[in-house]
């Protein structure tokens, strides 16, 4: 019976990266190691044409979702359209594409193993709840990696991304412009990336018109429809301060924030005007229809696909980050 390549690093006492690195000539080992490998594959009957075959296929390119805090679900609109521009791309450049969620368990490593040691050629790897040291689990893996959604200090690899610090600038200017007040911000108490630069535009935004931090009424609100609703509906029967105009987080809270307020009595957008952000389909059915920040979510499907594509054929081109631009969508949650 031919041994595999987990066995083989078991044998050798080797990582399994190690070894896949060693048998598919890749960078990431030393010479030594390589040879080590290759002799031992020979002597204890690795069957090399696994190797070759997979070379001569395309392979499948994994669209991984990492999930840590729960601000991620796959099932909503934002990720969906994502998916569908990875899905468009693949089949574009005649490559399967397998969806999976990878979960902050004891399971990680073991899951991370099996696709390493699969048909996979290249990860898209969604990032929004990582960190950069969630990151060191993949960072030795022996095929191209394109960070999703996010970027992270000292982490050396593509990224493709959304200009979240513009998105927020671009909808706390317009609130100030059109309503004529400081705006308040409904923040996600969820700490990742993307809110923590949305949190960084909107604040730029109330700098840029002269107007002080502290003078902005800040509610943490969960990145949920259900849960903005239930915490707004709290502070609002408390009587807490609140401002005639806000920026939110995220869509979701935005929704959930007029639903809270609507139901204490107050008009959307005569009372109070709120902007949100992502541009998910449900932003046209409630009433009124939320003005938002659009985000080119299929676009950054396709735009990762195609930088995989680059970093498989010209695997020594530099790291890229890339960000795209976010559009102001006008409906009528906001008073004009």
């Amino acid at each position: 019976m031919r041994i595999t390549a987990k066995e083989l690093a078991a044998k050798l006492n080797l990582s399994a990266a190690a070894v896949s690195i060693a048998l598919n000539g890749k960078p990431g080992v030393s010479t030594e190691t390589r040879k080590l490998v290759l002799e031992a594959a020979e002597k204890y009957g690795y069957d090399f044409t696994r190797i070759s075959e997979k070379k001569r296929t395309s392979g499948t390119v994994y669209f991984c979702i990492y999930k840590k805090h729960g601000a991620v679900v796959g099932d909503t609109p934002f990720f969906s359209e994502v998916s569908e521009g990875i899905s468009e791309g693949c089949k574009r450049e005649e490559y399967r594409l397998k969806i999976t969620y990878l979960y902050e368990d004891g399971e990680l490593a073991r899951e991370i193993e099996e696709i390493q040691f699969s048909d996979c050629v290249g990860m898209i790897l969604l990032g929004t709840e990582m960190t950069g040291e969630d990151y060191k689990h993949f960072s030795h893996l022996p095929f191209p990696v394109i960070l999703l959604d996010t970027s992270m200090e000292g982490v050396s690899c593509d990224c493709v991304l959304m200009d979240n610090v513009l998105g927020a600038f671009q909808a706390a200017s317009f609130l100030i412009k059109h309503t004529g007040i400081q705006p308040g911000y409904l923040h996600s108490f969820y700490p990742i990336s993307n809110f923590n630069e949305r949190e960084e535009g909107f604040f730029k935004a109330v700098h840029t018109h002269g107007m002080s931090a502290s003078g902005s009424i800040v509610h943490h609100l969960p990145p949920s429809v259900d849960g903005a609703y239930t915490d707004m509906m709290e502070l609002l029967k408390k009587g807490l301060p609140i401002t005639s105009a806000y920026f939110a987080d995220n869509d979701w809270i935005a929704i959930g924030a007029v639903k809270a307020f609507k139901k204490m009595g107050y008009r959307i957008p005569e009372d109070v005007s709120i902007i949100g952000f992502d541009d998910v389909p449900f932003c046209t059915v409630i009433e009124p229809s939320l003005t938002t920040i659009h985000v080119h979510k299929h676009s950054m499907g396709e735009i990762a696909v195609s930088r995989l594509m680059k970093r498989l054929h010209e695997p020594n081109t530099p790291p890229a980050k890339i960000r795209l631009g976010t559009e102001l969508v006008l409906r009528h949650s906001v008073r004009r």
